[in-house]
């Protein structure tokens, strides 16, 4: 009876026979089964790391699209840097008057604006700016 010819080898190694539906290296694989990822995931109850590896896997498989990274959130005085800069640089907003201040993310808008279009103006700004918690508007419109 002739010999079964070898099973091919994964690209760059010759240790490991690659599994019969397993996908290339760098591939995406097909989804399992829902019947097989409960398998799993009773399977991980009981400390099968096998199971608990191919759940990873399930988790992190899928479209991630418009999940992008955490937002950086800056200290103090890198918020009220960004704050003063997008103050400064909105054209529906005279800032000449408005005073900053920044303590644990909360940010505080003192001074003077001559609408009261231009204080939820910079109150939306100040909203806006990454890392920013609470914003105390003291903005008078004189």
């Amino acid at each position: 009876m002739p010999e079964a010819p070898p099973r091919p080898t994964t690209p760059g190694s010759s240790e490991r026979p690659v599994e019969p539906n397993e996908p290339a290296a760098g591939a995406p694989a097909e989804p399992r089964s829902r019947l097989e990822r409960a398998a799993d995931e009773v399977a991980s109850w009981f400390g099968d790391a096998d199971a608990a590896g191919r759940r990873q896997r399930d988790s992190a498989a899928g479209d991630h699209t418009g999940q992008g990274p955490a937002v950086k959130v800056g200290t103090d005085e890198q918020i009220r840097d960004e704050l003063i800069h997008q103050l400064t640089a909105d054209p529906r907003l005279d800032a000449s008057k408005v005073k900053v201040a920044v303590l644990a993310g909360a940010v505080t808008l003192e001074g003077s604006v001559t609408t009261g279009a231009e204080r939820s103006r910079a109150e939306d700004v100040a909203v806006a700016i990454p890392g920013v918690s609470q914003v105390n508007n003291r903005l008078l419109v004189a």
